[in-house]
Order: C-alpha cells, then sequence, then structure tokens
C-alpha cells in the first residue's frame, strides 16, 4: 500500500463507522396540528417529557398544540414577537419602502459591470459587491 493512503491515520484510532451493537434509542412519533391547518409529525425520545406546543417546522409559526393532548393550554398573553419587516412599517410606509428599493435597484443597474459599488439609499450609503 502506497505510504500516502495511510498519511492522517494512526494504530488504534476507531474506524468511523458506527458500533454495531448500538441501536439508537426507542422513539415515540408524537402529532402537532399548526395554526395553518396542517399536521406534523415530531419524533421524541420515549424517556423525554413531551411539550404539549412545538413550533412548526414548515412555517416557523409558535405554539402549535399536541393533537392527542387533552390539556387546556393556552397560548401566552401579551405582545406577538416583533419582526424585522413590523419593525420597519413601523418606521416608513410601503409607498417609502418601495422608493428606496426603486433607488437601490437602479444604483446597482448604473453599476453593473463593476463587482464593487456604493448606492445611495435614502439618506445612507451603502456598498456592495458582486461574487459570481
Amino acid at each position: 500500500m502506497p505510504r500516502r493512503v495511510l498519511r492522517g491515520y494512526r494504530l488504534g484510532t476507531p474506524t468511523g463507522e458506527p458500533d454495531r451493537s448500538a441501536r439508537p434509542a426507542p422513539r415515540v412519533p408524537v402529532r402537532f396540528e399548526c395554526r395553518r391547518g396542517h399536521e406534523f409529525t415530531v419524533p421524541f425520545s420515549t424517556d423525554a417529557e413531551i411539550p404539549a406546543v412545538w413550533t412548526c417546522p414548515r412555517h416557523g409559526i409558535e405554539h402549535c398544540l399536541r393533537i392527542d393532548d387533552d390539556s387546556d393550554w393556552q397560548p401566552p398573553k401579551g405582545k406577538p414577537p416583533r419582526t424585522h419587516y413590523v419593525m420597519l412599517l413601523e418606521r416608513r410606509s410601503v409607498a417609502e419602502l418601495e422608493v428606496l428599493v426603486d433607488q437601490a435597484l437602479a444604483g446597482i443597474r448604473r453599476q453593473r459591470n463593476s463587482p464593487y459599488g456604493r448606492v445611495p439609499i435614502g439618506d445612507r450609503t451603502y456598498g456592495f459587491r458582486f461574487e459570481p
């Protein structure tokens, strides 16, 4: 065997294969219902404490209720979490945002042949770089 094949190996190191005698932990599938109407399943270990709610993997919606749960769980009261888009709409109207996007796209189109550029958007100037 050529010497370069063994480079990086030491005698006595594990092979990287899983143990043949090792078995995965027993699991139980738990069904949850999203607020948008679809159902999804999450596997849990039989030793784990199964929560009453879960986050939807498709939509990211929190507090999806477990289907076979008989508890009277209610989502926490209070304000919903603020997203970046909601905070942006607090500062500017949709019409103002459309004008800013049009300005940015026009600046990028003007500098199309250059991999580096600067675009004025509103009262600030932003730099960018194209990576093909």
